[in-house]
Protein backbone atom coordinates (compact mmCIF):
# COMPACT_ATOMS: atom_id res chain seq x y z
CA UNK A 1 0.00 0.00 0.00
CA UNK A 2 1.51 3.46 -0.96
CA UNK A 3 1.92 6.02 1.68
CA UNK A 4 0.11 9.15 2.18
CA UNK A 5 1.44 12.37 1.87
CA UNK A 6 0.45 14.97 4.56
CA UNK A 7 0.10 18.67 3.24
CA UNK A 8 3.06 20.45 4.40
CA UNK A 9 0.50 22.64 6.27
CA UNK A 10 0.51 19.73 8.95
CA UNK A 11 3.85 19.54 9.92
CA UNK A 12 3.82 22.60 12.48
CA UNK A 13 0.21 21.56 13.68
CA UNK A 14 -0.18 20.45 17.02
CA UNK A 15 -3.42 19.61 18.15
CA UNK A 16 -3.00 17.98 21.70
CA UNK A 17 -6.83 17.61 22.42
CA UNK A 18 -6.44 14.06 20.82
CA UNK A 19 -2.21 13.61 21.38
CA UNK A 20 -0.19 13.00 24.01
CA UNK A 21 -2.47 14.73 26.59
CA UNK A 22 -5.12 12.53 25.61
CA UNK A 23 -2.69 9.51 25.71
CA UNK A 24 -1.50 9.70 29.45
CA UNK A 25 -4.83 10.75 30.13
CA UNK A 26 -5.81 7.28 29.25
CA UNK A 27 -3.31 5.52 30.84
CA UNK A 28 -4.31 7.62 33.75
CA UNK A 29 -7.59 6.63 33.63
CA UNK A 30 -6.70 2.53 33.27
CA UNK A 31 -4.90 2.92 36.32
CA UNK A 32 -7.99 3.88 38.37
CA UNK A 33 -7.28 7.68 38.81
CA UNK A 34 -10.62 9.93 37.50
CA UNK A 35 -9.79 12.73 34.79
CA UNK A 36 -11.34 15.86 33.93
CA UNK A 37 -10.75 16.28 30.12
CA UNK A 38 -11.77 19.93 30.18
CA UNK A 39 -9.31 19.79 27.08
CA UNK A 40 -12.47 18.15 24.99
CA UNK A 41 -14.77 20.87 25.04
CA UNK A 42 -17.80 18.08 25.83
CA UNK A 43 -19.22 20.10 28.99
CA UNK A 44 -22.48 17.56 29.36
CA UNK A 45 -20.31 15.56 31.79
CA UNK A 46 -19.83 18.25 33.82
CA UNK A 47 -23.22 19.10 34.43
CA UNK A 48 -23.57 21.46 31.34
CA UNK A 49 -26.75 20.33 29.79
CA UNK A 50 -29.36 21.55 27.59
CA UNK A 51 -32.42 22.89 29.16
CA UNK A 52 -35.13 20.57 29.44
CA UNK A 53 -36.74 23.31 26.87
CA UNK A 54 -34.48 22.96 24.08
CA UNK A 55 -34.60 19.27 24.46
CA UNK A 56 -38.47 19.66 24.10
CA UNK A 57 -38.37 22.03 21.27
CA UNK A 58 -35.79 19.43 19.49
CA UNK A 59 -37.72 16.36 19.87
CA UNK A 60 -41.33 18.41 18.63
CA UNK A 61 -39.10 19.89 15.29
CA UNK A 62 -37.09 17.05 14.61
CA UNK A 63 -39.49 15.45 11.95
CA UNK A 64 -39.52 19.25 10.04
CA UNK A 65 -35.56 19.18 10.17
CA UNK A 66 -34.60 17.28 7.63
CA UNK A 67 -31.96 19.20 4.86
CA UNK A 68 -30.07 22.37 5.25
CA UNK A 69 -30.56 25.93 7.08
CA UNK A 70 -30.18 29.12 6.10
CA UNK A 71 -26.43 29.36 5.20
CA UNK A 72 -26.00 32.30 8.48
CA UNK A 73 -27.89 29.60 10.58
CA UNK A 74 -31.21 29.47 11.66
CA UNK A 75 -33.24 32.48 11.83
CA UNK A 76 -34.70 32.43 15.16
CA UNK A 77 -31.62 31.26 16.67
CA UNK A 78 -29.62 34.57 15.40
CA UNK A 79 -32.69 36.88 16.39
CA UNK A 80 -32.30 35.40 19.63
CA UNK A 81 -28.36 35.98 19.64
CA UNK A 82 -29.19 39.68 18.23
CA UNK A 83 -31.65 40.99 20.88
CA UNK A 84 -29.34 38.86 23.44
CA UNK A 85 -26.25 41.07 22.64
CA UNK A 86 -28.73 44.22 22.17
CA UNK A 87 -30.20 43.89 25.27
CA UNK A 88 -26.39 43.84 26.52
CA UNK A 89 -25.25 47.03 25.34
CA UNK A 90 -24.41 46.46 21.51
CA UNK A 91 -28.10 48.58 20.05
CA UNK A 92 -26.43 48.18 16.32
CA UNK A 93 -26.72 44.10 16.27
CA UNK A 94 -28.99 42.77 13.88
CA UNK A 95 -29.70 39.39 12.64
CA UNK A 96 -28.05 39.88 9.48
CA UNK A 97 -24.11 40.34 11.60
CA UNK A 98 -25.06 36.90 13.39
CA UNK A 99 -23.40 33.47 11.87
CA UNK A 100 -24.35 30.37 13.28
CA UNK A 101 -22.37 27.22 12.92
CA UNK A 102 -21.72 23.66 13.93
CA UNK A 103 -19.70 24.54 16.78
CA UNK A 104 -16.58 26.93 17.45
CA UNK A 105 -14.26 24.91 15.78
CA UNK A 106 -16.14 25.08 12.67
CA UNK A 107 -16.63 28.97 12.70
CA UNK A 108 -13.05 30.09 13.57
CA UNK A 109 -11.53 27.89 10.71
CA UNK A 110 -13.96 29.65 8.23
CA UNK A 111 -13.27 32.97 9.80
CA UNK A 112 -9.67 32.39 9.44
CA UNK A 113 -9.61 31.14 6.13
CA UNK A 114 -11.98 34.03 4.86
CA UNK A 115 -9.45 36.86 6.27
CA UNK A 116 -5.53 35.32 6.49
CA UNK A 117 -3.06 35.28 3.79
CA UNK A 118 -0.55 33.04 3.43
CA UNK A 119 2.17 34.12 5.81
CA UNK A 120 -0.10 36.59 8.27
CA UNK A 121 0.59 36.80 11.70
CA UNK A 122 -2.07 35.97 14.34
CA UNK A 123 -1.52 37.32 18.05
CA UNK A 124 -2.55 34.25 20.16
CA UNK A 125 -2.33 34.14 24.24
CA UNK A 126 -0.54 31.59 25.66
CA UNK A 127 -1.36 28.93 27.06
CA UNK A 128 -4.44 28.88 24.42
CA UNK A 129 -6.61 26.69 22.84
CA UNK A 130 -4.91 24.43 20.52
CA UNK A 131 -7.65 24.52 17.74
CA UNK A 132 -6.28 28.49 17.53
CA UNK A 133 -3.20 28.14 16.15
CA UNK A 134 -3.77 24.65 14.51
CA UNK A 135 -6.48 26.88 12.65
CA UNK A 136 -4.35 29.55 12.08
CA UNK A 137 -1.63 27.25 10.55
CA UNK A 138 -4.07 25.46 8.56
CA UNK A 139 -5.28 28.46 7.24
CA UNK A 140 -1.57 29.74 6.04
CA UNK A 141 -1.18 32.05 8.62
CA UNK A 142 1.76 31.77 11.43
CA UNK A 143 0.54 31.99 15.05
CA UNK A 144 2.66 34.17 17.30
CA UNK A 145 2.08 33.89 21.09
CA UNK A 146 2.58 35.93 23.73
CA UNK A 147 2.52 34.84 27.71
CA UNK A 148 -0.31 35.13 29.69
CA UNK A 149 1.43 35.01 33.38
CA UNK A 150 -0.93 33.60 35.96
CA UNK A 151 0.64 35.56 38.58
CA UNK A 152 -0.27 38.94 36.49
CA UNK A 153 -3.96 37.76 36.38
CA UNK A 154 -3.42 36.16 33.51
CA UNK A 155 -3.28 39.39 31.96
CA UNK A 156 -0.35 39.69 28.82
CA UNK A 157 2.67 41.83 29.70
CA UNK A 158 1.81 44.74 26.96
CA UNK A 159 5.49 45.47 25.97
CA UNK A 160 5.70 41.81 25.05
CA UNK A 161 2.79 41.87 22.90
Amino acid sequence: MRKIRQSRKLQNVRYDVRGPILVEAQRLEAEGHHILKLNIGNTAPFGFDAPEAIVADIVHHLPDSQGYSDSQGIYPARTAVAQYYQSHGLRDVNVEDVFIGNGVSELITMVLQAFLDDGNEILVPAPDYPLWTGAITLSGGTAVHYSCDESNGWNPDLAEV
